[in-house]
């Protein structure tokens, strides 16, 4: 061999060899190490099954509480149900639309309150300049509006605190049509 390269074998242990400081592997420190090894095994099959156990009862109470929390709600608007029912009767036999439309925005306002008092609020829609956060354009319409600013709404849109419930559906303004003149640049042209 050359000084620059030596190879060593490396030893190869088994119970009747002795390795390092001449110590020997009996058949009861192997018997043992498995028993050890068993025994872990064996926790970590718990430990999972438990972790599992956990997963599924968190969920089933997760799961529980969503009940809980509609149910609060839905009871919460039977009243309303119970008085577009009495509307709806009270429409059938009677010929006042007057008195029909005064309870109709009745039950319209106590549903609203319903649902302000479980935190959802409207979207502030007309007049307004549009926002893709809370409004979804339906179409662009002439208009002497600025543009991009909300000129009609087509549906109602509704936030629970800071998460939309709905969008609102609006119309905006594309401004004015080019070659028109506005009232405001009338009035203008009219003073001089």
């Amino acid at each position: 061999m050359n000084d620059q390269t030596t190879l060593q074998e490396e030893p190869t242990f088994s119970p009747e060899t002795p390795s390092n400081g001449g110590l020997q592997a009996s058949e009861s420190d192997i018997e043992q190490l498995r028993r050890e090894r068993d025994e872990f095994r064996e926790i970590s099959l718990r430990k999972v099954a438990e972790l599992e156990n956990f997963r599924r009862r968190t969920e089933q109470e997760r799961q529980e509480l969503i009940i809980h929390a509609n149910t609060k709600l839905l009871q919460k608007l039977l009243p309303v149900l119970d008085d577009m029912q009495r509307a709806v009767e009270s429409g059938k036999n009677s010929t006042d639309y007057k008195a029909l439309l005064e309870g109709v925005e009745l039950v319209f306002n106590k549903a609203l309150q319903t649902f302000k008092d479980a935190g959802v609020e409207p979207i502030p829609a007309v007049g307004q300049d549009f926002d893709i956060n809370v409004h979804e354009a339906l179409m662009q319409m002439p208009s002497e509006a600025p543009e991009g600013q909300i000129v009609q709404e087509a549906q109602r849109g509704y936030m629970l605190g800071n998460k939309v419930l709905r969008h609102a559906k609006v119309i905006i303004s594309a401004g004015m049509p080019s070659g028109t003149v506005s009232s405001e640049e009338d009035k203008s042209a009219g003073a001089e």
